[in-house]
């Protein structure tokens, strides 16, 4: 039995909530892993966590931008050109290269105020976060259970 647009309107708002405290739980997790992993004080916190979620609202943006492209290729039901391929690798190439820059700019910013210690703990830290956050979906937030599941 179909829903009534107002119950419909009524679960996709709980939906969004729903969703928007999840990413906030996130937020706070990758706040906490990594103030934790490099050793911050609560100064260097508040500096570092400005920019760095600046400079991650920044990465999402480009990312989101060359993905949205090459999925509309790759779903596309009319015939696609070499043409438009060419472009979609290129963007996909150029979100590699545009992320990249970010990264020695944000560097370069984190660089006045941390140690190369906190730097290179930093840095680690990055490369190790995605273990620590599957191992987060799978403890304590457990609630996740993958793509398709209920």
């Amino acid at each position: 039995m179909p829903m009534s647009l107002s119950a419909q309107l009524q679960k996709d708002a709980v939906d969004q909530q729903q969703r928007k405290a999840k990413f906030e739980q996130f937020c706070q997790f990758r706040r906490d892993y990594m103030q934790r992993q490099i050793g911050l004080t609560d100064q260097e916190a508040q500096q570092f966590f400005t920019l760095y979620e600046e400079l991650e609202a920044k990465k999402w943006k480009i990312d989101k931008e060359a993905r949205d492209f090459a999925r509309r290729v790759a779903r596309s039901k009319s015939a696609v050109s070499d043409t438009e391929y060419e472009k979609a690798a290129q963007a996909l190439l150029e979100k590699d290269e545009k992320m990249a820059q970010l990264d020695r700019e944000y560097y370069d910013k984190f660089k006045t105020f941390l140690s190369s210690e906190k730097l290179f703990k930093f840095k680690n830290a990055q490369m190790k976060f995605p273990r620590a956050m599957m191992k987060w979906h799978g403890g304590k937030n457990g609630q996740h259970k993958g793509r398709g599941q209920k």
